[in-house]
């Protein structure tokens, strides 16, 4: 008892593995994708709020109705078949629906995002670019490789060096490899050996490419006549919907440049070889044989040196890309996903991906549960999410804008323009900034980010004398924290708690179709935090659940104290579900 047909057959795919950025990465490009007009199928792992969520085309998740019969379905086929490795796993099915939903309704892309790993992973099922491989069915046009790190240490890899191996796993033979900025040298080299070895010639390494993350002052989509109606389907209100002060705009909209060969011939020459490399030139048919290391050396073009092939003498396009996810790390998920639909428009049709089309979809991007603002509580001068459920409480309004907003008064406006105007009334403690930071390189980031976002708010009540002339008076942060079992907790604790800074541990639901998913008990929580360097100077409290601590939020709320949420996606989760919002329900214009 199999399927009636091998949906994979129908598939072109992106696939995209990594530890930290793969989400935003498949935003990116699936945003980019449906603003050129085709038609996308995006699976992320894992889901947010309810299992359907991770499968959606056109960022609409599949009817909830129709997922569970289609599981169901699925389950009742893998129950005949009485497969001699036993029965699917609950994440196998979910892939196996993935997939057939997606064929079925024919998109014209699917982007898949990694369940752990990459080479044992259940979504690692696809073949090559030309369709031929005993790797897989279907055809994996990309594969993007974002940041690696010690994640699922043990469960993937023991090192640095074999989780990147096994994050690998996902390249193909012809296909396209493009490979984001790495933090650990090991993982770098590794990655790179690998995709020399497999697909010599079709490798973009980001690292190499040049960009500059800066504030544009007079923005605007690289619109051609032909493209004159392409619009955003979010206004700068929905876009930029934040408290005044955590507004980063500037003198401008922050942007990522990049830059790009203007012709497809000089992008053929590929992006880790030069032109006239002899054995190292690469060919637009590379051999589906591992290549032997003789030939896979990297030329001087490799190494950021060579001077004189006409790839890197080449003149390039300059093109500014919208950056709304906030964070300074996404600026090099803004690349590797620039990178790969290059790619797709000059390698394998998606020629409607114009420069406009694409800063259209960067700015049309939105990923909840990372770097969230949710405004909290009812005092809130009237202001009425329109997708909240409870009218007047919540909000998500991120500067990944992603898609619930409220309606912004005046001044949102003036911090999206560049004229910023503190409004007293956007307190500190009308606002829980939300994100899934989970291991230490996330929480790093995190942590710039808050540092950055408390200087915002200093200087503004410098500027407006709503605190005094009190420059050094910068507020404290609330950290509510909640960790999955596992965790490096004092790693993670270590880089968000400063002398000062308060830390509520909260346990979190267990998610759906995840029994492996425990959570970590608040009493050791406490304890990751006493062995901390500053623990003296942080004080830790415990709850039995969320609600109790947003409770006794609601009860402590004050401007000198900035509320942030983070640990674990689950946990955020279960926030948006306290504040009763559906980050999914929107429609498309």
């Amino acid at each position: 008892h199999v399927l009636p047909s091998d949906p994979r057959a129908k598939l072109r795919v992106v696939h995209v593995a990594g530890t930290n950025g793969k989400g935003s990465v498949c935003a990116l490009i699936s945003e980019a994708l449906i603003a050129g007009g085709y038609k996308v199928g995006t699976f992320n792992s894992p889901h947010f709020l309810e299992v359907n969520d991770a499968v959606r085309i056109q960022g609409v998740p599949i009817p909830m109705a129709e997922y569970a019969e289609l599981r169901s379905w699925i389950n009742s086929l893998d129950a005949k078949a009485q497969a001699p490795s036993g029965p699917l796993t609950l994440f196998e099915q979910a892939t196996v629906a993935t997939i057939w939903w997606f064929a079925q309704n024919k998109v014209d892309l699917a982007v898949i995002e990694v369940g752990m790993g990459g080479l044992r992973d259940a979504t690692n099922v696809f073949g090559t670019a030309d369709g031929h491989s005993s790797l897989g069915v279907g055809r994996s046009l990309v594969q993007c490789i974002c940041p690696v790190d010690a994640d699922h240490l043990g469960m993937i890899g023991n090192t640095i060096e074999e989780i990147a191996h096994e994050k690998a796993g996902i390249m193909r033979p012809g296909s396209w490899v493009v490979i984001g900025s790495q933090d650990h040298v090991e993982a770098f080299h590794k990655i790179r050996q690998i995709a020399h070895r497999i697909s010599p010639g079709r490798i973009v390494n980001v690292r190499r490419q040049p960009s500059y993350d800066l504030h544009v002052p007079k923005f605007a989509i690289k619109h051609t006549d032909k493209e004159a109606e392409l619009t955003s389907h979010l206004t700068d209100a929905q876009r930029f919907g934040l408290p005044s002060w955590a507004s980063f705009n500037g003198t401008g909209r922050r942007c990522l440049r990049v830059k790009y060969p203007p012709t497809l011939e000089i992008y053929k020459v590929g992006h880790a070889y030069c032109s006239h490399s002899g054995d190292h030139r690469p060919s637009l048919q590379p051999p589906l044989q591992p290549q032997t290391q003789q030939q896979t050396q990297p030329h001087e073009c490799d190494k950021g040196t060579c001077t004189s092939c006409s790839k890197c003498m080449a003149p390039t396009v300059e093109l500014d890309l919208p950056l709304v996810l906030a964070g300074y790390y996404q600026a090099g998920n803004a690349s590797i996903a620039f990178y790969a639909l290059d790619v797709l428009r000059t390698h394998f049709g998606f020629t409607k991906l114009t420069d406009a089309v694409i800063q259209t979809g960067f700015q049309n991007v939105r990923w909840p549960g990372r770097l969230s603002w949710l405004r909290f509580g009812s005092d809130d001068m009237g202001m009425s999410p329109p997708h909240s459920h409870r009218s007047g409480s919540s909000s998500d309004t991120n500067s990944a804008c992603n898609g619930i907003s409220s309606t912004r008064s005046s001044t949102r406006s003036n911090s999206v323009s560049g004229r910023s105007s503190f409004d007293e009334s956007d307190l500190l403690g009308n606002w829980i900034l939300a994100d899934g930071a989970h291991n230490e390189p996330a929480a790093v980031e995190l942590r710039k980010y808050v540092d950055t976002t408390l200087r915002r708010v200093t200087q503004q009540r410098y500027i407006h004398a709503t605190r005094g002339r009190d420059y050094q008076n910068t507020p404290n942060v609330r950290w509510i924290v909640g960790f999955s079992g596992g965790k490096d907790m004092k790693s993670i604790l270590k880089n968000l708690a400063m002398p000062g800074d308060l830390i509520w541990a909260v346990p979190f639901s267990q998610p759906d179709e995840m029994p492996w998913i425990s959570c970590t008990n608040p009493d050791k929580i406490e304890a990751a935090t006493r062995e901390i360097e500053s623990s003296d100077k942080v004080l830790v409290t415990k709850f039995a659940s969320l609600a109790d601590a947003l409770a006794r939020l609601a009860e402590e709320k004050s401007d000198t104290c900035m509320t942030v949420l983070c640990g674990s996606l689950y946990l955020v989760a279960d926030l948006y579900r306290e504040l009763q919002i559906d980050p999914f329900s929107h429609s498309r214009t």
